[in-house]
């Protein structure tokens, strides 16, 4: 802000301590007319803080002295028992050769007359030359991020009882060019995997030529069974907040507006009885509200909303290095019949019929497009129109529609990119 608007609202944070401090006056000495007294008071922050608004904040950490607190080693562990001073340095497992010409040691600096630095200093060996973990880490995240495993598959875990990288060439070249060419760039490090030919393979060779009646993608397969050696791109779900937004997507019902509180999603009444804690369940947003994309949605650590607890949700007790990926039948369950798809199938049919009127094939492509991104074959074309005429001899054209677009949100090729 302009010099004018930092000194009123430093005036004004100052009128606004002393009466905080007139408060805690009142409730000490407790005045016959205290409550009268601190109404008056709110009131009149409330009209200091409506003329002023508040800059932007943030938690920060600072030093209140030069001079850091002495550190002692305590022998047997006790507080009670301190033993040599320490001073500040890194772990020696972490420091580089010296040998090499890398500093074995950062160089802590003198304090200045407000500050240790050791922080500072810290953080900049933490992204130094000096200390190649740091990109390391970085760089097999993003590429675990795509690919589902990393380039080491104990990401939090580079140590002697990690596992080794498969290709540690390119995880050494990454983390270079991360920090060198990149300049600790992550969104043209997302660039660089994504465009490269190792991110574009198919999930797999099926006309890959045959030699001696096996194919080279089957010999590849035996040789190479869990695909560390990458030879073709992995085959992996999304995460469940990606499907239940491709959803509303394809429905025609994603409610894209950004920021803004979290959005309650309903929970279902049988997994409220069924929950330990019935009073702990929440009222359910409305629309348009609960069509927002899935980040914004309220997560209660010891309630989770079941179509995302059922499909992998990250864990929210602990802090993990990936989220756990399983294939259970209840996932296929909560696809097929659960609330929100036949909510989102109903959306989507109705969409279909505003948007490509009556003609069942003109649908057929527009459902297609809107699921897939892409037309149906002609094979799929007739299956589908066959699928129609059959669930349209049954119930009526609008349920079989309701039903081809429950069809098309469960195929593999929708919840499994590439």
């Amino acid at each position: 802000g302009t010099p004018e608007q930092v000194a009123a609202l430093n005036a004004r944070n100052e009128e606004l301590g002393k009466l905080d401090a007139k408060v805690l006056e009142i409730i000490t000495k407790k005045p016959a007319d205290a409550k009268e007294q601190q109404a008056a008071i709110r009131e009149r922050q409330q009209e200091l803080r409506a003329q002023t608004p508040d800059r932007p904040g943030a938690y920060r950490c600072f030093e209140d002295s030069a001079e850091a607190p002495p550190t002692y080693l305590l022998l047997s562990g006790r507080a009670s028992n301190p033993g040599p001073l320490m001073q500040p340095r890194v772990p020696a497992v972490l420091v580089g050769n010296a040998l090499r010409g890398v500093p074995a040691q950062p160089q802590f600096p003198l304090p200045t007359a407000k500050s240790t630095l050791r922080r500072l200093t810290l953080a900049r060996w933490n992204a130094s030359d000096a200390n190649p973990l740091t990109a390391r880490v970085i760089v097999n995240r993003v590429w675990q991020h795509h690919f589902g495993t990393g380039l080491v598959a104990t990401p939090s875990d580079f140590g002697q009882m990690g596992a080794r990288p498969t290709h540690p060439e390119l995880l050494d070249w990454l983390a270079h060019w991360f920090t060198h060419d990149a300049n600790w760039s992550l969104k043209k490090l997302h660039r660089l995997i994504v465009t490269s030919e190792t991110y574009r393979q198919a999930n797999s060779s099926p006309h890959a030529p045959r030699e001696a009646g096996i194919s080279r993608s089957e010999m590849t397969t035996m040789a190479d069974p869990e695909n560390r050696l990458l030879w073709h791109f992995p085959y992996r779900r999304l995460d469940v907040e990606a499907i239940r937004d491709s959803m509303l997507a394809a429905a025609g019902n994603l409610d894209r507006r950004m920021y803004g509180p979290a959005v309650k999603l309903p929970i279902p009444a049988a997994a409220i009885e069924a929950h330990t804690d019935k009073q702990g369940a929440w009222k359910a947003a409305g629309e348009p509200d609960i069509n927002r994309r899935t980040v914004y949605a309220f997560v209660k650590r010891t309630l989770l909303v079941p179509m995302l607890e059922t499909l992998d949700f990250c864990d929210t007790t602990s802090s993990t290095d990936r989220r756990a990926i399983t294939s259970i039948a209840p996932q296929a369950l909560t696809l097929f019949n659960g609330d929100f798809t036949s909510r989102q199938a109903e959306v989507f049919a109705q969409r279909l019929e505003r948007e490509a009127g009556e003609d069942p094939q003109r649908q057929i492509d527009l459902a297609y497009r809107a699921a897939l991104a892409r037309p149906p074959t002609a094979e799929e074309s007739a299956a589908m129109t066959a699928f129609l005429q059959r669930e349209a001899s049954v119930t009526d054209q609008h349920a079989a529609l309701v039903q081809a677009c429950r069809v098309l949100l469960n195929l593999n090729e929708f919840v499994y990119p590439n």
